[in-house]
């Protein structure tokens, strides 16, 4: 389906609507904010409408867009949007006739059976709590949704992609859906939402008596869902995530061989994922692995508290500056800096989205680079009797030593073994790459003013650090050794 393609950047600008949508606002020729804000019935808008308003009711026309932040807006019956819906707020509730697609980034939106789509293709793609399309509503193309749940009483007419807990499906949907939704053996942890009638379901997959898939479904969870016989024309796949399988319950040797199967694939897109991404670290930045593997093997402890704390510490970092960035967006709008505005949103989407990237690479994928780095090192070391630093070869042979010993041990199919312990080592690893960008920025902030004179010395970090500056006297009976020595193979 064409969804796919544009898929990406749709979200990207949905995103970016929910902290700039109101900026263009003042440069509209048409457009209204306050509390209470209505399209009458006569209305004709003939150009983009934007809004910011506390409510927003649309009886009218608007041959454009609907651009816009609102608690409540509501397409009435009778009213026409000819062009995309761009809103970000609390409900939308679509009654009247859309002729291109429907964004939308808040707490609800509802597809009613009195809603008309002009285009065959057009797409409903929504960052939300909860999505549903009405019995006897019908959707024309794809229902993209990421949230908390979704559910499609009526009729889809492309593809269902679904990314949240709960996902519904008690009418037709035309095309496939590939989903991935939480463990349907637990209960709602989300309360209501009474103001605006919501409730929300338990998590899973639950295809209802009476519905219909006309193509293949495709689902990832922890445990396999509730699917009506015949319901699904086409094909089903699951694949398990997130919870390990449990060796204790097997049963036949289907099931033994199914669980074989599972651990292998995990165990070799594990080995894969690390071993490519440690060796590019390797090349470009080998110090930021091994001296960080130093540290986990002379500082488990320290390393995991320090990982802990990184991990802790992350999450109100992340919170306060996205925070404090809304704030500075939303003064300058109301300053009127549109140019600005912009600038400075995009610049707080960029900050905050990187800074979640970092740590989720730090965390998911460079932290479990160095403990396999340093499973290698020992397997090396005590194993296979090779001693010595090595070059860059020997360096990403112990990487794949590691990332397979590593794999097989955090995939075991035994019951929070494998979660404990890649969630303990990953902490480490987090931890030692952080003790060592503590240690680097030291280096600098200490060795920088000194260095600054002399332009060809390069400042490099030791853990710990023995180098003794040219100025300094070295200690008794150091003063003998080869020129250019500076301690011993520090790997070890």
């Amino acid at each position: 389906m064409h969804m796919k393609a544009g898929r990406k950047r749709k979200i990207a600008l949905l995103v970016l609507l929910a902290l700039l949508g109101m900026a263009g606002q003042v440069e509209a020729s048409d457009g209204m904010r306050g509390d209470r804000c209505v399209v009458g019935q006569d209305d004709y808008i003939v150009e983009d409408f934007y809004f910011f308003c506390r409510l927003l009711d649309v009886y009218g026309t608007i041959d454009g867009d609907l651009i816009g932040l609102a608690a409540e807006v509501t397409l009435h019956r009778g009213s026409k949007v000819t062009g995309d819906l761009w809103v970000g707020g609390g409900r939308l509730l679509v009654e009247g006739t859309v002729g291109d697609d429907i964004h939308f980034g808040g707490l609800t939106v509802i597809i009613t059976d009195k809603a008309r789509f002009t285009d065959p293709r057009l797409d409903l793609m929504a960052v939300a709590l909860n999505v549903e399309i009405q019995a006897d509503a019908v959707l024309p193309g794809d229902l993209l949704v990421y949230g908390y749940q979704a559910r499609v009483a009526g009729t889809v007419g492309g593809d269902i992609d679904f990314g949240g807990e709960a996902l519904i499906i008690e009418g037709v949907v035309v095309g496939r859906v590939d989903a991935e939704v939480g463990d349907a053996r637990r209960s709602a942890d989300v309360p209501d939402l009474p103001f605006y009638g919501l409730s929300f379901e338990n998590p899973g997959l639950t295809i209802m008596p009476g519905a219909l898939i006309e193509r293949d479904v495709s689902y990832r969870s922890v445990s396999l869902a509730e699917i009506a016989p015949g319901a699904v024309k086409g094909r089903v796949r699951f694949e398990r995530i997130g919870g390990q399988p449990d060796i204790t319950n097997i049963a036949q040797a289907d099931d033994a061989a199914q669980l074989l199967r599972e651990y292998t694939i995990a165990s070799l897109r594990d080995v894969l994922s690390l071993l490519i991404l440690g060796a590019v670290a390797l090349r470009l930045m080998p110090n930021a692995v091994r001296l960080s593997a130093v540290q986990v093997r002379r500082r488990t402890i320290p390393a995991v508290g320090w990982g802990l704390a990184t991990f802790m510490l992350s999450i109100p970092l992340v919170i306060v500056v996205l925070v404090l960035g809304l704030i500075v967006v939303l003064l300058l709008y109301v300053i009127k800096l549109n140019s600005l505005t912009i600038m400075v949103g995009v610049g707080v989407l960029l900050v905050t989205g990187g800074m979640v990237g970092g740590f989720s690479f730090l965390l998911f994928f460079m932290g479990r680079v160095v403990v396999s780095f340093v499973i290698g090192q020992l397997v090396y070391r005590y194993v296979l009797r090779i001693a010595g630093q090595g070059d860059f070869r020997r360096w990403v042979g112990m990487l794949a030593v590691g990332a397979v010993l590593y794999a097989l041990l955090t995939n075991m199919p035994v019951p929070a073994l494998g979660l404990i312990l890649e969630l303990v080592t990953a902490l480490a690893g987090v931890g030692a790459v952080a003790m060592y960008g503590r240690a680097l920025f030291q280096d600098v902030w200490q060795r920088g003013p000194r260095l600054a004179g002399a332009g060809a010395a390069v400042a490099t970090v030791t853990i710990p650090a023995r180098a003794q500056w040219a100025e300094e006297p070295l200690p008794p009976g150091l003063d003998n050794l080869p020129e250019g020595f500076t301690g011993f193979d520090e790997d070890w």
